[in-house]
């Protein structure tokens, strides 16, 4: 199992067909460093068969926090079983911000 971070992630080297793919499914790709990012989520699935067949291991995204926007992996929640976002490169309240009582809510207002 591979956990990455939506914000930049590294891959080996893939085929000019491959990498065509990827950038079609969303990914940009950062030449300066050397790391892709998901600029589009609308094929999310289609992103994580691709770079899970290019890595020959299953792939989970980190999430991130609505609350104090830091990254944090699924299986620290306590949701994790009922969640439908699950392991989605997607935003979420971290375990840290729900034990506080922190609400999106107090956040945006």
């Amino acid at each position: 199992m591979v956990v990455l971070n939506k914000k930049g992630f590294v891959l080996p080297r893939v085929e000019r067909e491959q990498f065509i793919r990827l950038m079609r499914l969303g990914l940009e790709y950062n030449r300066d460093k050397g790391i892709f990012c998901i600029s589009s989520f609308d094929n999310i699935e289609g992103i994580l068969d691709t770079v899970s067949s290019i890595l020959n291991d299953d792939v989970l995204f980190l999430q991130n926090c609505l609350m104090c926007n830091n990254d944090f992996p699924c299986s620290d929640c306590k949701y994790e079983d009922f969640c439908e976002t699950k392991n989605l490169p997607f935003q979420c309240v971290c375990p840290q911000c729900l034990q506080k009582g922190k609400t999106p809510q107090q956040k945006i207002f």
